[in-house]
């Protein structure tokens, strides 16, 4: 499928957005995140910083960054950087969290309504919709949380953390919907085609929603909005692959 098809994905999914169910959804992902970022920041702070900063100190360069800040008045860098960088990890940590909820809670409200408006004559083939879905939300957030814990010291080389924060979210946005998008309606052969066949598709809409985030306030919206847009894009893949089975089927009844 052509980035036309997620050009369209994205202006469907700016007019589903703003329905009011949809509008209302985005609060439920933003208390769960909410909620999760201040119970993570009351008891894994001080963990994650110590850790941060020994790994960091164990690279020349920081040392020597480390003593020229001691002329500044800051005896280590834990005082000020590392202590910001964990606060930024600790509430994206949350904001997965929270993304996770919305593709189990908000997910099936998005699919049911995107359904009935755009694909009504889609039928709904798909099995064990809800275990799917539940497996999926915790493979990718055990992935992103690992990933971004693992890569929290390379965030001390210049630029990596605006690359890092939007790889990982672009990752986030895109494997958390990708998969919810379809389960309903797609058989698991479906399923698998939609997924290897048009993965750059959902990576290019996760990236987008990722640097939106990077907009003041955008963030709180785009976990949602990412699971709106992907419905859009696979329900369409999911269509276009179906019409084309049935032409290829056609065609070959004829012939034969």
């Amino acid at each position: 499928m052509s980035y036309l098809s997620t050009a369209e994905s994205f202006s469907k999914g700016i007019a589903t957005q703003l329905q009011p169910r949809m509008l209302f959804a985005v609060i439920m992902p933003l208390v769960v995140a909410v909620i999760s970022i201040i119970f993570l920041l009351i008891f894994a702070w001080n963990p994650l910083d110590n850790w941060f900063f020994s790994s960091a100190s164990n690279w020349s360069w920081f040392q020597k960054a480390q003593s020229s800040l001691g002329g500044w008045g800051f005896s280590t860098m834990s005082d000020w950087l590392a202590g910001l960088l964990s606060f930024i990890s600790l509430t994206a940590i949350g904001i997965i969290i929270g993304l996770a909820a919305a593709a189990i809670m908000v997910t099936p409200l998005a699919v049911k309504y995107i359904s009935a408006h755009y694909f009504p004559h889609l039928e709904k083939k798909g099995e064990h919709a809800n275990s799917v879905s539940i497996y999926n939300a915790v493979k990718v957030s055990a992935i992103f949380i690992f990933g971004w814990l693992i890569t929290l010291p390379l965030w001390f080389i210049p630029f990596m953390s605006i690359i890092l924060s939007v790889f990982w979210g672009a990752y986030a946005f895109s494997h958390m919907s990708q998969v919810d998008a379809i389960v309903e309606h797609a058989t698991a052969e479906e399923r698998r085609y939609i997924l290897t066949n048009h993965k750059k598709g959902f990576w290019f809409i996760g990236l987008v929603c990722a640097l939106l985030t990077l907009i003041p306030f955008m963030g709180l919206v785009m976990p949602v909005f990412s699971i709106i847009v992907c419905t859009h894009y696979g329900l369409k893949a999911l269509e276009t692959y179906r019409q084309s089975k049935t032409i290829n089927q056609t065609t070959q009844t004829n012939v034969a």
